[in-house]
């Protein structure tokens, strides 16, 4: 996870594309905005989510890129 946290989203996406859905369950969507330029560690900050959404957002992405990763 931390390898990819200086990673613009949609590339971040391009190799996991099931984060969409996890962005999208949180109201953020990254996977049709056409810039894209979005750090991963910035996204919670830049859509301002609550500090609770921000864990369960951050968790379910990390969960899921090691899920994809094999680890």
């Amino acid at each position: 996870m931390e390898e990819f946290l200086n990673t613009s989203i949609k590339e971040v996406i391009g190799q996991f594309p099931e984060l969409e859905a996890i962005l999208s369950k949180h109201g953020i969507g990254c996977g049709p905005c056409n810039v894209g330029i979005c750090l991963l560690k910035d996204i919670v900050d830049i859509h301002q989510l609550p500090e609770a959404d921000k864990k369960d957002l951050m968790d379910s992405i990390a969960e899921s890129i090691s899920a994809s990763k094999g680890h």
